[in-house]
């Protein structure tokens, strides 16, 4: 094989100083006598330049050859690479909110119609598509008499209905005998100032009502779905989406309940490539990696998976049944990750997890597949930074908290934050370091804000169905000139 170009070893360059010896060699021997003796010359002039033209193209042929390989290609020519295994780059995506959105009924809220956190500064959302508040898909209603007067007064609730006969006609008993008459323990029923309230206990759900003419509804909250304005994964505690930024008449309150389906920064080089090796996996031989790799590579907003075999005959460390597996997954519909689950798996093997979807199988059964959410650990850094002020960048706090960010999404369910192993992401971002602290604090709800004391140098240990969550917002960067 050549000793240049494509060799056994991978591409091996002809450089410049290569380059022009072998032309000098080449030419005293044609012309007889050494074109290297006399300089500055017309020949050593001559080759050099076209020496430069040479060396050029063979840096573009090296270039070329390392742009069909995913673990040396970058930017397009690393899209280029993976789509030969037939996976793409993932893209800018907005983090998605299911809102409570309350109104008058028969309101139209057009499309893009934007509201915000109660926050400053503000996060805006608006909606992905139009929708109608209206009593055909509530989540909680309240209503009123429309006219009090002697007759039947029914309520119909997803086709079940509930009545109550009014022998006189007063609008107070009227409301407190539809209250007692609706007897679904699926509802929270009130009864307030001539008004009657329906509240779904799932919060998620929403519901089908018809009233009788002789009743109305007051107000109606459904559930709607809205992106934030800027692409990325973005948290929210519950209940701070409160205010209206464009006027829409009937449309009155909002707030957001449920938790997101989170969106993502377009894909780096070095995220490509590593998901490009996760989604291989879809081709493995080993059935937890397959049924990983189907979960990323086809499943719609699934933003990480990881799974854990037990194949002994007895109950496992993790609780797992004899030959079972459990599948931990980030995102995506609960029924589209069921049936990728079922197209993955082994026969006879039993899937285990809190979340059960039932699978229509090929001859009309209905198969049972089981997984599991991770439990976020909501964690809280504060890095303090030593070294020399005078090569210290002026952005160094958001170099070291991109670098953090960085180094975060790659945590799966089941992955330990190890501070040393976050160094040197800071090291590489911030020049003129010296010595780099990590001090972390955690909790389990999205409301959780550390006191100082809880602030320790320690690493976070979690278990196999824990995440850590590490964002921007919950990241403090301070710096210390050494001394």
């Amino acid at each position: 094989m050549a000793e240049y170009g494509v060799t056994d070893k991978g591409f091996n360059i002809k450089r410049l100083d290569t380059i022009m010896e072998e032309i000098h060699t080449d030419l005293t021997e044609a012309f007889g006598f050494d074109t290297r003796l006399t300089k500055p010359s017309f020949l050593d002039t001559l080759i050099t330049t076209f020496s430069y033209q040479i060396s050029d193209l063979w840096e573009t042929a090296q270039d070329n050859y390392y742009a069909k390989y995913p673990a040396t290609a970058t930017g397009v020519s690393l899209d280029n690479a993976v789509q030969y295994g037939g996976i793409r780059r993932a893209a800018n995506k907005r983090t998605s909110y299911r809102l409570h959105c309350t109104g008058d009924d028969g309101t139209y809220v057009r499309e893009e119609a934007i509201v915000a956190t109660n926050t400053s500064p503000e996060v805006r959302l608006k909606n992905a598509d139009e929708f109608e508040i209206t009593r055909d898909a509530f989540n909680r209603v309240s209503i009123k008499v429309a006219s009090a007067e002697v007759g039947v007064y029914s309520v119909t609730i997803n086709g079940s209905q509930y009545s109550f006969s009014s022998p006189d006609g007063v609008e107070e008993d009227i409301i407190t005998g539809l209250a007692k008459a609706i007897t679904d323990d699926e509802y929270t029923i009130t009864a307030e100032n001539n008004t009657l309230t329906i509240k779904d206990k799932t919060i998620s759900r929403s519901n089908v009502l018809i009233l009788s003419d002789n009743l109305t509804t007051s107000s109606v909250t459904v559930i709607a779905t809205f992106l934030t304005e800027e692409y990325g994964k973005i948290t929210l505690p519950y209940g701070i989406v409160t205010k209206m930024v464009n006027n829409v008449t009937g449309f009155t309150a909002v707030t957001n309940l449920l938790e997101p389906t989170y969106g993502r920064k377009q894909e780096s080089d070095i995220e490509l490539r590593q998901s490009y090796i996760a989604k291989s996996a879809l081709r493995s031989n080993t059935m937890i990696e397959s049924v990983v790799g189907e979960l990323l590579n086809n499943i719609e907003n699934v933003e990480s998976a990881s799974g854990y075999e037990n194949d002994t005959d007895y109950v496992d460390s993790r609780g797992l049944p004899p030959h079972s597996i459990e599948i931990i997954v980030e995102g995506g519909d609960n029924s589209e990750i069921a049936q990728a689950i079922l197209r993955r798996k082994a026969g006879g093997i039993q899937t285990y997890g809190s979340i059960e979807v039932g699978v229509p199988g090929v001859y009309g059964d209905t198969i049972p597949v089981r997984f599991n959410r991770p439990d976020y650990l909501y964690t809280w850094l504060k890095v303090v930074l030593h070294g020399d002020k005078s090569q210290l960048p002026t952005n160094y706090a958001s170099l070291a908290i991109q670098a953090l960010i960085s180094d975060g999404a790659e945590f799966v369910a089941g992955t330990n934050l190890l501070t040393q192993l976050l160094n040197d992401g800071i090291y590489d971002a911030v020049a003129g370091l010296t010595y780099v602290e990590i001090y972390t604090a955690y909790g389990t709800s999205s409301t959780y804000v550390p006191e100082a004391s809880d602030y320790k140098q320690k690493n976070i240990i979690v278990t196999s169905r824990q995440k850590v969550l590490i964002d921007e917002k919950r990241i403090e960067v301070s710096f210390s000139e050494d001394s």
